[in-house]
């Protein structure tokens, strides 16, 4: 998926610097463009050399600003982005932001630009944690600034605390979300299933699929980034998700259940991307049954999760190999499952289980669309773009 997002970075003087030149990485490779501001304590950790190898742009640090037509400064810098982002933020450079103050030019470029400001502090767990920077933190989220809260973990001080730069991909989808909101999307609470299912046969034993949660990920995360309040109940985690979708993690077709019943609640969307077992056996054994006993089981139909809720707009996913009645049973699924959409999916050799690649039909009760095989997490995007026009179109 190409972006193709300005993003203004701002790094201040801390030991988690490293990880933002894993920043500009991400973001470049997510075809983002990158520029970068630098404090003067910033570059005693890494020079303002290595930044510009890893974003091609010129790095903006005090000293260095050009007002020649087309200059690098903290005017041109500021209006250039479609969002800012400040990691590391130290304690000093997080206060000085909340009460505007602006002693360096990376600190006049913050203050200049008018984009979406995301804040990814980084310090010892005691500064991090001390009224001071907790009341910094709660001015700068009542001035509409996103916080991306520090890990617990070892410090690179040696204490075990909260301080830790948050993860490169929790800071890059947070500022990437600033910029991809969609006015259909937004806000709107959606149910993603993802996974397989698995059934006990007994205390070893299991009945499942080869589901690899792929596309039920990528939708989330897509859901996620175009301003969705996401809940992923799934027994497959394949990619990094952000903390802000709200994760359950299950393997029967009853703790599926379970689990969408209980968030079901002022739910917009389902999106039912789980391939959950049609049958599970009819008694679960206890222990583990030997090798000498034979195996022999009855199996008896499982729930129905996507036929059974309602009031909740619902998207179905059909798998099928069947290539000549494939569209037929998916047209069927909208009716005997009282869809409002089902994606169809018919497996072939470029698209099987496991595959980064997928081709989707998706169905209305008035049309079908084609979506060609791509990478699936762009293919996430194409489907919800197009319930959006469906939904507005009636």
């Amino acid at each position: 998926m190409n972006f193709d997002k300005k993003i203004l970075l701002c790094v201040s003087g801390g030991i988690a610097i490293y990880k933002s030149l894993e920043l500009v990485r991400f973001f470049k490779k997510m075809g983002c463009s990158v520029r970068v501001v630098m404090s003067k304590e910033a570059q005693r950790f890494v020079t303002p050399l290595s930044f510009e190898a890893l974003s091609g742009e010129k790095v903006l640090c005090d000293g260095s600003e050009d007002w020649s037509d087309g200059g690098a400064n903290h005017i041109s810098y500021a209006s250039w982005a479609d969002v800012c982002i400040v990691a590391p933020s130290t304690i000093n450079t997080l206060n000085k932001i909340a009460y505007g103050m602006c002693d360096n030019v990376m600190l006049s470029t913050i203050l200049a630009c008018k984009a979406p400001l995301v804040i990814a502090p980084a310090a010892n767990s005691q500064m991090y944690c001390s009224p001071q920077a907790q009341e910094g933190i709660k001015k700068l989220e009542s001035l509409g600034c996103k916080i991306v809260y520090p890990k617990e973990g070892l410090l690179a001080c040696g204490v075990y605390g909260v301080g830790a730069l948050s993860e490169i991909e929790e800071i890059a989808y947070c500022a990437l979300r600033e910029t991809l909101k969609h006015s259909f999307w937004n806000q709107k609470k959606v149910i993603v299933s993802g996974g397989g299912s698995s059934e006990d046969i007994d205390e070893i034993r299991c009945i499942t699929n080869h589901s690899s949660g792929l596309q039920a990920s990528y939708l989330a995360l897509a859901l996620f980034l175009l301003g969705a309040e996401v809940v992923f109940v799934s027994s497959k985690f394949p990619i990094f998700l952000p903390a802000q979708i709200k994760s359950y993690s299950v393997r029967s077709v009853q703790n599926y259940l379970d689990c969408i019943v209980e968030e079901l609640k002022k739910t917009h969307f389902y999106f039912g991307v789980a391939a959950l077992s049609d049958f599970m056996p009819q008694k679960k054994v206890e222990g583990k049954i030997k090798k000498e006993q034979g195996l022999s089981i009855d199996f008896v139909p499982n729930q129905d999760i996507l036929k059974t809720i309602s009031g909740v707009k619902k998207v179905g996913f059909k798998a099928e190999k069947d290539q000549e009645r494939a569209k037929i049973y998916a047209s069927e699924m909208l009716q005997t499952k009282n869809c409002d959409y089902v994606c169809l999916n018919i497996l072939r050799e470029d698209n099987g289980f496991g595959s980064d690649q997928n081709a989707i039909s998706l169905f209305s009760k008035k049309e079908c669309v084609d979506f060609a095989l791509k990478d699936k997490f762009s293919l996430s995007f194409d489907i919800l773009f197009q319930i959006a026009k469906m939904e507005h179109n009636g």
